[in-house]
């Protein structure tokens, strides 16, 4: 019994561990207000960023409309916005 308590825990956890990361991440669009991939910062909405090292390589400028997905404070992929 103790070893099937076990193994249902472990496989919860993992799911969990699976699933939390996905839910934690946000879609925004906005206008690129100020840009600097040598620091990788960017601020979209009056809300500054960190960029990842994929984001940070996106070919974007200041004044682009965006969609960035952010995971906590970091933008993780950074495209154009179709308008």
């Amino acid at each position: 019994m103790r070893k099937k308590l076990l193994i249902l825990f472990l496989a919860f956890a993992v799911t969990v561990a699976f699933v939390l990361p996905a839910l934690a991440q946000n879609v925004i669009q906005g206008k690129i207000e100020a840009l600097n991939k040598a620091a990788k910062t960017i601020t979209i909405g009056k809300t500054q960023y960190s960029l990842s090292d994929a984001a940070a390589q996106a070919k974007v400028k200041v004044g682009d409309t965006v969609e960035a997905t952010v995971e906590g404070k970091v933008v993780k992929k950074l495209v154009l916005a179709l308008m």
